[in-house]
């Protein structure tokens, strides 16, 4: 579709396209009023397959229900009245996230994690309410349809604690086109190395591979593919690799 910049109240509805027998889907940035769309936020309207949202370049996430982020375990903070213990975990959002360990697959009081200051857990988003801090929750939701239920216990669960790897920062525009499956810079890596990433929407990206200097190319990789075309991509990503590879041939001799 061709590049459309909206601002906050505009209308929107001409350049979204009107499906009888699929209603097209509204995400982030837009809002559906007697029968038009408008814009909610500065950026530049974007198309994935039958979803319509605003990519935005802003620097402070502000939490979505059924959002999926990494968060930061900072502390615990009470206890839930149900055998539980509550944690306060940031999400990189105006206010720190709650999360139970009762709020795991397979979790029970006497079978429950515990964290400690300074891990990462990957989570959704299950309540957001304007007067209480955002709830998180590392068990299945509504949006996760098809996804096997796995124990926690297991280390196979879609949502828990993140071990090892190393984590950063980056643009919540770059978080949101990671997702996308057909992301350029995600599928020319793993055309190279095998690599596991996390990615949450409130901008923290982690990032698991077999070697540090793997990790290192992964992340840099992925922080400058964000003002780079898909052939600029896919150069950086083989130059990359070249470099990588004689610096360990290099180690190794």
């Amino acid at each position: 579709m061709p590049v459309t910049v909206v601002l906050p109240g505009d209308d929107v509805t001409e350049n979204i396209r009107l499906n009888s027998k699929r209603a097209p889907k509204i995400g982030t940035g837009l809002r559906a009023e007697h029968g038009k769309v408008y814009g909610t936020a500065a950026g530049r309207l974007e198309q994935r397959s039958n979803a319509y949202f605003i990519k935005q370049s802003i620097r402070r996430y502000r939490p979505n229900v059924e959002d999926r982020v990494i968060g930061i375990v900072e502390d615990r903070v009470a206890s839930d009245g149900a055998g539980g213990d509550i944690y306060r975990v940031n999400i990189r959002g105006s206010h720190p996230a709650l999360l139970s360990n009762l709020s795991f697959e397979g979790a029970t009081k006497r079978n429950k994690p515990n964290f400690s200051t300074g891990m990462l857990i990957y989570a959704r988003l299950e309540t957001c309410a304007k007067s209480m801090d955002p709830i998180i929750s590392c068990q299945l939701g509504p949006h996760d349809v098809g996804v096997s239920r796995r124990d926690w216990m297991t280390n196979e669960a879609m949502y828990g604690e993140l071990k090892g790897g190393t984590c950063c920062n980056i643009s919540l525009g770059l978080a949101r086109e990671l997702l996308d499956p057909s992301n350029v810079v995600l599928e020319e890596l793993s055309r190279h190395i095998a690599f596991e990433v996390c990615i949450g929407v409130n901008g923290l990206l982690w990032i698991h591979s077999s070697r540090p200097e793997y990790s290192i190319l992964i992340q840099n990789a992925i922080v400058n593919s964000e003002v780079l075309t898909e052939a600029q991509v896919r150069g950086m990503v083989n130059t990359l690799m070249e470099t990588v590879a004689d610096h360990i041939e290099e180690g190794e001799e």
